[in-house]
């Protein structure tokens, strides 16, 4: 596990590296934030750079939740307004149940076809924002040389402070819409509101580097969906709003565009542009065991050498510009009409392998706004 996660911060920082060598693209003011998540013997590792998001939907059954002499020995700890974080997420699951025991279910309840149990699917975080707003983020840019300020604070609208509310990411939406954003001292760049990224070559001079936080676990029987999302769709929708969604929607491309629709139509609710708007969504069967499925897993990993490849197995649809689609339309049908027999029969072999083995089936669906029309 630890040479895994090694690997990850490895590919993060290579590929900080190439975007900087590449003379094709200016970096200096240019970059991106990243969330990834990669299947590898049953386990699951969420890398995550700036303010992108991974989200775990996990259904609560009747039996996790607590009796009432319980409940009341950890009184305390439900009312403490404490962010989960993504280093333990069994931890970050047991404090979302016990916050949810004291609000009303937001999803309609579901019948389990074992025990008869009903309950609600609670968004778990798998990331943290890596942004000004945190105090370890904040003062480690600040250790390295960055002033950190507010556009209206920089312009001397309003005075110089630390005190930018007890916003939980995830939970929490800014409507001020003016956050702590990261500058070279005594200049006006580069403003990231965030404190990692991929790229931004000034930004990371001053603190802002590409080395992901990491978090590696097994899905439990009760995981029913995952989402990766850039920070365009998580800034006027809450973890559990987006989780609600997935739950009301039959298929994972539904999920997406419903998701996107409300994020758009709400970034022009507050504001007269829109951010970034890409969104993966998983739907998970998890309900057989995933250390079944290891040596399938393993002869799979052997015959593919890219690991994304596992998830190309799984139905997915993905939508993108017409331009894009014009320009590689050739390109598409001349693979889908060439394919490697050999490689083809190899998987589709593994494929069924998996199947009889029992691991767990994941059913993906990708889309992306860019930013003009919920339809494109």
């Amino acid at each position: 596990l630890e040479q895994y996660e090694s690997v990850c911060v490895k590919s993060h920082r290579e590929c900080n590296k190439a975007m900087h060598k590449d003379v094709k693209v200016d970096d200096s003011l240019s970059g991106t934030t990243i969330i990834s998540a990669a299947f590898h013997y049953g386990r699951i590792t969420i890398c995550n750079v700036g303010d992108s998001r991974a989200v775990l939907g996990r259904r609560i059954r009747k039996s996790q939740s607590m009796d009432e002499e319980e409940k009341d020995e950890e009184e305390e700890i439900v009312d403490v307004d404490v962010f989960p974080t993504a280093a333990n997420v069994e931890e970050s699951f047991e404090m979302t149940v016990k916050k949810e025991e004291k609000v009303e279910d937001l999803n309609p309840a579901k019948e389990d076809e074992n025990d008869g149990n009903f309950g609600k699917v609670v968004a778990i975080p798998l990331s943290q924002d890596q942004t000004p707003y945190r105090e370890d983020e904040r003062e480690r840019v600040k250790k390295a040389g960055a002033a950190v300020m507010s556009i209206d604070q920089m312009d001397g609208i309003e005075p110089m402070h630390e005190n930018w509310g007890n916003i939980i990411a995830g939970e929490d939406i800014d409507e001020k819409g003016d956050p702590p954003r990261v500058w070279v001292e005594g200049k006006d760049f580069p403003g990231t509101a965030f404190t990692r990224s991929l790229g931004d070559a000034v930004a990371e001079d001053i603190g802002c580097h590409a080395d992901p936080e990491k978090v590696t676990f097994e899905f439990t029987e009760d995981d029913e969906f995952l989402v990766l999302a850039s920070d365009g769709v998580f800034e006027f929708l809450t973890n559990q709003t987006v989780i609600d969604m997935c739950a009301k929607c039959d298929d994972p491309l539904d999920a997406c565009k419903q998701i996107v629709a409300a994020s758009y139509k709400q970034w022009l609710h507050y504001e007269n542009r829109t951010d970034d708007i890409t969104i993966i969504v998983m739907f998970l069967d998890t309900n057989k065991t995933l250390s079944k499925s290891d040596d399938a897993i393993e002869k799979l990993h052997r015959k593919n050498t890219e690991q994304n490849k596992i998830l190309r197995n799984a139905a997915q649809s993905v939508i993108v510009p017409e331009s894009f689609m014009d320009e590689n339309e050739a390109l598409v049908k001349e693979t889908n009409e060439n394919p490697d027999d050999e490689e083809d029969a190899s998987n589709k072999e593994t494929e069924k392998d998996i199947a009889q083995d029992g691991t767990s089936n994941l059913n993906g669906s990708e889309i992306h706004q860019n930013g003009s029309t919920p339809e494109q």
